[in-house]
């Protein structure tokens, strides 16, 4: 049998540890996760810290806060007044907000967005009618160089109703794989909804203007600064007349809004001061080089813009905007007087015996027009005829006629088009006195307020 020694040591070792000191082995282990990397812990969207700011919300089944907003669709949609303003971001990335307002039938707006770092976002501003379907958008506003990548959306309100924009970043937009989109506090913005006529600078057509006597005065003014007008063709057939001011030597140019969501198709005619001859009818200008209006101005007084739809049809989804712009004369700028036909030649200013050139602006103005511009030659002396495109896309095919001190036709020449080939080159004149160089059109029956020439007209001993 066991000793009773051997008894009580083995009773001991089943007893448990009782009062023993812990082990310090777990000293080393983390705390319990307070949240703090998964967000701050909330029961609704105002406990988190930067809510009031438009950068965090509630994730109410997670109960932390994250990046974001409540704006992220039509049903969340944030209400817009007229001629109001309202600060967001966009966060997180790829982060669309939304907007609504309540337009009247006729109403004619403008909404902006503006960013305030934009290097890290540019805008895109998407105007929807009450059942989401787009009606226009904007991306770069790059008309004025000033605010691109900002957004400036021109529309109107085709009924009464409900409306909605949506703002989002353009990479978002684009959804461009090699240029994914970011979000966060470097992607605050602005947005406006502002009615023309009213706060937003842009004026507006008003009725009546349906002839040349009600035309609205529009101020283009000051030189190369960008003008914008808005009008709506109110029913079928509505017309617009508008008048602008003009001086002899200045460029005027006019420029359509893509992307205005419009049912129409605006059509202007330019017509000049007489109220009657046109220059040119543009349809579908827009903010291209190709696609603009561009007008050499002859004459001092006041063109004529008559607006249209070029379909014929009218109504509330039937809107125009317009820029207009100037340059100013150069101040060697000179143009035809008329009447400078055969009977009433003008003058170059040319002194006989001496080198000199003068560039002439003139115009084709009717069919079997002709510009006769005079100087004093001494035989021996060598005219040459070079012309120019003006830049305005004319189709003018002009001729260049020498005419000697007897009435006759000493040489012509016909224009190729190429700048760089004279229609005329130095033809040695044979006598001394009074010569011409007469501009006609190769068509006899073409004519009109836009059929513009440039021309230089050399004199050399």
């Amino acid at each position: 049998m066991p000793s009773l020694r051997r008894l009580l040591f083995l009773l001991l070792l089943a007893l448990p540890l009782v009062g023993c000191p812990e082990s310090n082995d777990d000293d080393s282990v983390a705390p319990p996760d307070d949240d703090d990397d998964d967000g701050e812990s909330c029961d609704e969207d105002t406990d988190c810290n930067r809510f009031d700011d438009g950068l965090e919300i509630c994730d109410l089944a997670a109960a932390v806060c994250i990046e974001g907003d409540r704006n992220n669709s039509r049903d969340e949609s944030q209400l817009l007044a007229y001629d109001s303003t309202a600060s967001l971001y966009i966060a997180p990335a790829g982060d669309v907000d939304w907007f609504r307002f309540n337009g009247t039938e006729g109403d004619m707006l403008l909404i902006s967005t503006t960013a305030e770092e934009p290097n890290a976002l540019d805008t895109v501003v998407v105007y929807m009618d009450s059942q989401g379907n787009q009606i226009g958008f904007n991306d770069d506003f790059d008309r004025v160089g000033s605010i691109p990548p900002d957004s400036r959306l021109y529309v109107g309100v085709p009924s009464t109703g409900t409306f909605y924009i949506s703002v989002q970043d353009r990479r978002s937009w684009a959804n461009d794989p090699n240029d994914p989109p970011d979000g966060g506090d470097d992607f605050e913005y602005s947005v406006t909804l502002a009615r023309a006529g009213a706060g937003s600078n842009v004026p507006v057509v008003s009725e009546p203007n349906d002839s040349l006597g009600e035309a609205y005065d529009w101020g283009v003014e000051q030189y190369s600064v960008n003008y914008s007008l808005g009008g709506q063709f109110e029913s079928a057939g509505d017309q617009d007349f508008v008048r602008i001011p003009v001086l002899t030597g200045e460029i005027l140019r006019l420029y359509g809004f893509p992307n205005t969501g419009t049912s129409a198709r605006p059509a202007v005619t330019v017509l000049m001061p007489d109220q009657v001859t046109p220059i040119r009818r543009y349809t579908g200008l827009n903010w291209t080089a190709e696609g603009r209006a561009y007008l050499p101005v002859l004459e001092d007084g006041d063109y004529y813009l008559q607006i249209e739809d070029d379909n014929g049809t009218g109504g509330f989804d039937h809107w125009f905007y317009m820029h207009g712009a100037k340059n100013e004369p150069a101040e060697d700028f000179v143009a035809e007087v008329e009447p400078n036909d055969s009977e009433n030649p003008g003058s170059l200013g040319f002194v006989s015996a001496t080198a000199g050139n003068t560039t002439i602006w003139g115009r084709i103005g009717a069919p079997a027009d002709e510009d006769h511009f005079s100087f004093e030659g001494n035989a021996g002396e060598r005219v040459t005829v070079f012309f120019d495109v003006s830049g305005h896309g004319e189709t003018t095919n002009p001729v260049a006629s020498l005419i000697g001190p007897d009435g006759e036709v000493f040489a012509t020449g016909t224009w190729s088009g190429d700048p760089k080939v004279p229609a005329l080159q130095l033809e040695t004149l044979d006598v001394s006195g009074a010569w011409r160089v007469m501009i006609s059109e190769e068509d006899p029956l073409v004519g009109g307020g836009g059929k513009y020439y440039v021309t230089t007209i050399t004199l050399a001993p």
